[in-house]
This record gives structure tokens, C-alpha cells and sequence, in this order.
């Protein structure tokens, strides 16, 4: 059977200093996000969805910069002295600079992907370690699944517990009652707190969910009628962000003026 015509990339072996950053690259990550894919690739390893592009005599990434830095990071490798370089697998293509940039976009899309079907979601978490695929206690909140997720409460819980056990064993009976009387009131207490602390987590989560409706792109056919608005309004030619209610403020002003 032949292969695929919609297959354009080659799959190639490659030493990581071969490989250039796309200087352009938009795509960021948080701290928190970085340690999520940390734990990835380091559970999991590095598999698959590196792309790198042969132009003008190099080989540019186009996608998996992010995975990269983190294999950077695990591999000790130095950039600058390409001390502790290490070979890849990679899928190489082979287009213009033009090309290049627009699979750069594409591949990391958001528009471009799928999202969660929550429930099913859901059903898969009690099978899986959730840190382990970069999963949060936000994200378990979403999914009502905040009871599954263990605070630092709750750990020292179980120690506590565990040692109690063994403390119990060797007391006698009215010994026991007394401390087990004792140890059940400070697990009371804490078992409150882990509540609140979940109660918290969840509603910070919310409150992100809520803030993202907060936005309003505006678009221009080209810069020079975005740099006609912006000028009509007061500010600066290289804005990129401008505040609601000083942009409705600045409207007022004009109004009264024109009046």
C-alpha cells in the first residue's frame, strides 16, 4: 500500500545542535506550564511532534519549541557551546520562508483543535495520575472533581494518622480512647480547612473562567486605520492594549467637544 499523499515530512535522526529556534516563534509558556511538560516528558518521553524545516541551508524548528527547551533543560544542553548535544527524531519538510511561518501558526492553532468533552473527561481521571498528563486542581474543580485532589492537609493527615496507629498499639484501653478522642477532633479540624482551601481553589478557577469574557478585539483593514484610530483617541502609534473604560472616557471627551 502506498503511502499517503497528504504525508510531506521525512522522519530523520538529528543532533540537537543541527537545529535553529524560529526567532519569530509566537508561542509562550508559563512557569507552571513548563513544569506540567517537565513532568511529561520525563514520565513519558519525548514522543513524536517535532518539526523542523530545511531552508536556505538550515534546519529551523516549526513546531515543538517548547518540548525542545525542556529537553534542553533535562539534557544539559548548552545552546551557545552546544556542550551535552543529544540526537532527535524529528519529521522534516522541506518549504519556503513564507510556508514555514504559516505551519508555525497552523500547527499550534487553537482554532485548529479539538477541546474536552468534559464527561468523558471526567470518566477517564480515577484511571490516571491527572499531574502526570498536566492536569491542575483548577482543572479537576471544573470537572466537580475537586475531592480526588490531595492538599498539603491532607498528606500531613495521613502521616499524622499512620503514626497514631502505631502510637495506639501500644497503649492500653483508656489510653487509647482518650488519644483516638483527641486525634479525631484534630482531624475534624483539618478536614474543615482542606474544605476551605478546596472552596478557595475552586472559586479562583471560576473567577479565571469568568475573566476571559472580560475582552474585545477590534480589527482594522490595514495599520495605517488603526493608526488613524488611534491618533483620533490620543494614543501612542505602537499600542497594543487599551483599557475599556479609558478608551470610554477618552469617547466622552471627544463628544463634548465636538457638541
Amino acid at each position: 500500500m502506498d503511502l499517503s499523499k497528504y504525508i510531506k515530512s521525512e522522519v530523520v535522526e538529528l543532533n540537537r545542535s543541527a537545529i535553529q529556534l524560529a526567532s519569530y516563534n509566537p508561542r509562550l509558556i508559563t512557569e507552571e506550564g513548563k513544569k506540567a511538560l517537565k513532568r511529561i516528558i520525563k514520565k513519558y518521553g519525548l514522543v513524536g511532534g517535532i518539526v523542523v524545516n530545511k531552508r536556505d541551508g538550515k534546519i529551523i524548528l516549526v513546531s515543538g519549541h517548547q518540548r525542545i527547551t525542556v529537553m534542553d533543560e533535562l539534557q544539559k544542553y548548552d545552546r551557545k557551546t552546544h556542550e551535552n548535544d543529544y540526537k532527535l527524531r524529528v519529521d522534516m519538510i522541506t518549504v519556503d520562508e513564507k510556508t514555514e511561518k504559516e505551519l508555525n501558526i497552523a500547527m499550534n492553532n487553537p482554532n485548529a483543535q479539538g477541546t474536552w468533552d468534559r464527561d468523558k473527561l471526567a470518566e477517564m481521571i480515577p484511571d490516571i495520575e491527572y499531574k502526570d498528563v498536566g492536569l491542575s486542581e483548577a482543572d479537576l474543580s471544573l470537572l466537580g472533581l475537586d475531592y480526588m485532589f490531595k492538599t498539603e492537609e491532607e498528606n500531613d493527615l495521613a502521616n499524622s494518622l499512620g503514626d497514631l496507629m502505631q502510637e495506639v498499639e501500644e497503649e492500653n484501653e483508656a489510653e487509647k480512647a482518650q488519644r483516638q478522642a483527641e486525634k479525631q477532633a484534630e482531624r475534624a479540624a483539618k478536614v474543615a480547612h482542606m474544605k476551605e482551601v478546596k472552596a478557595q481553589v475552586k472559586q479562583a478557577a471560576e473567577k479565571t473562567a469568568g475573566d476571559m469574557d472580560a475582552y474585545l478585539m477590534l480589527s482594522f483593514d490595514n495599520i495605517e486605520n488603526k493608526n488613524r484610530f488611534l491618533q483620533r483617541f490620543g494614543y501612542d502609534a505602537d499600542m497594543k492594549f487599551v483599557k475599556g473604560e479609558d478608551f470610554d472616557m477618552r469617547c466622552e471627551v471627544i463628544d463634548e467637544g465636538e457638541e
